[in-house]
């Protein structure tokens, strides 16, 4: 694979391997401060502890919920809009529970669950 830098934006490439252009360093974000702010904020009336760091890279928010006995919960959301969800699944989950409780959440955020697929044989 090739990674496309302003450096080396006019090399050319072995034939047949991929090229992976790097996003614009002049990008747009989605969040500016105030928002990215304003979100820390409702995170932290609902009950996480939030960290906002301004790094070389952008804005990220880290929101923390540490329910008494339980592991952590973490949402990680950046200037650009990308966000994580980060949980411990609890001892004894089942694959099947594990899974079903991941559908859950990409349903939040898709607004519906992928259906199942047929698998090849």
């Amino acid at each position: 694979m090739t990674v496309r830098t302003p450096a080396t934006a006019n090399s050319r490439q072995p034939e047949g391997e991929t090229t992976m252009t790097e996003p614009s360093l002049a990008a747009i974000a989605q969040y500016n401060g105030e928002h990215m702010r304003a979100m820390a904020a409702e995170l932290s009336a609902h009950g996480l502890i939030t960290h906002l760091t301004d790094a070389r890279a952008g804005l990220d928010l880290t929101a923390t919920l540490s329910p008494s006995g339980k592991r952590e919960a973490e949402i990680i959301i950046d200037e650009d809009g990308y966000a994580e969800l980060r949980y411990w699944n609890p001892p004894g989950t089942t694959p099947a529970e594990a899974t079903a409780t991941a559908l859950r959440a990409l349903s939040a955020v898709i607004g519906t669950a992928p259906g199942p697929r047929l698998r090849p044989q």
